[in-house]
């Protein structure tokens, strides 16, 4: 059975903010990246446990996904079938902060 995805707010902020700093100096890009993301996070509808385990957290219900310098950080709930988009951040900002 497919996941449900949900994006959270801040999740959805942070892809905002990425999308508006790289507009200023490249529209286009900005929405390749927008969409790109978006995109990558599909693959977990059918695939949840696809991305890697964030080490950090040491518990496998929370993983990412990399689309170019882009983590997309999810948490995994079996039970409800879901992956909850918690945060999109880019690897030159150092460790996330969830």
């Amino acid at each position: 059975m497919a996941y449900k995805i949900v994006w959270t707010e801040r999740a959805s902020d942070d892809l905002g903010a990425i999308v508006r700093f790289i507009a200023r100096h490249n529209p286009d890009a900005a929405s390749s990246i927008g969409y790109g993301v978006y995109e990558r996070a599909q693959v977990l509808i059918e695939f949840p446990e696809s991305g890697s385990i964030v080490r950090e957290m040491k518990d496998p219900r929370w993983r990412h996904l990399v689309f170019r310098s882009y983590s997309i950080i999810y948490h995994l709930n079996h039970e409800s079938k879901t992956v909850e988009i918690v945060r999109i951040w880019h690897a030159a900002r150092g460790d996330v902060t969830l």
